[in-house]
């Protein structure tokens, strides 16, 4: 008789007297719920007249069950260093996501020889009134196959040089 034929017995649960402990956890996050995540992230850039780039991050918030994440706050930081006087550059924009779960946050324009390249971080997102969980592991991955906005990849850089 091989290990393959023999029964596997399942686990034997003792009633107790005591009563059962109030879950830590919310039913959100047990194993099959569902999370949101960053289903869609662009950014669209266009030169001005002036020669300045004017650019726009696209967010599009999703669950994993395919609903739109509506009312998120989405916070955005974006970096960047003038080369005419190499002075840097950090402050921070955010939007709310609409019915559809889009929204949009305006970069301001800069001309690409002064400022070559601006550097996007994720400062916050959070869901207003919602019980389910955010998972950055879903984020829409770039071409090196790593989730946006993650620990492994916690920026995306827009290169004004290269539009």
């Amino acid at each position: 008789v091989s290990p393959t034929d023999q029964p596997v017995a399942a686990p034997i649960v003792s009633p107790t007297d005591q009563p059962a402990a109030t879950p830590s956890i919310s039913p959100t996050e047990s194993v099959g719920s569902e999370y949101w995540s960053i289903k869609r992230f662009d950014v669209v850039s266009k030169t001005r007249r002036n020669d300045k780039v004017k650019s726009f991050a696209k967010f599009k918030l999703k669950t994993t069950k395919n609903n739109l994440v509506e009312n998120a706050l989405i916070e955005l930081s974006y970096a960047s260093v003038n080369n005419q006087d190499q002075t840097s550059s950090q402050k921070s924009r955010s939007c709310t996501t609409n019915a559809k779960g889009k929204c949009f946050i305006s970069i301001p324009a800069f001309h690409p020889d002064d400022v070559p390249s601006v550097k996007l971080n994720l400062k916050n997102i959070d869901v207003v009134d919602s019980e389910l969980m955010y998972d950055d592991m879903l984020n829409q991955r770039n071409s090196d196959n790593c989730p946006l906005f993650t620990g492994d990849c916690p920026s995306v850089i827009i290169d004004h040089n290269d539009l």
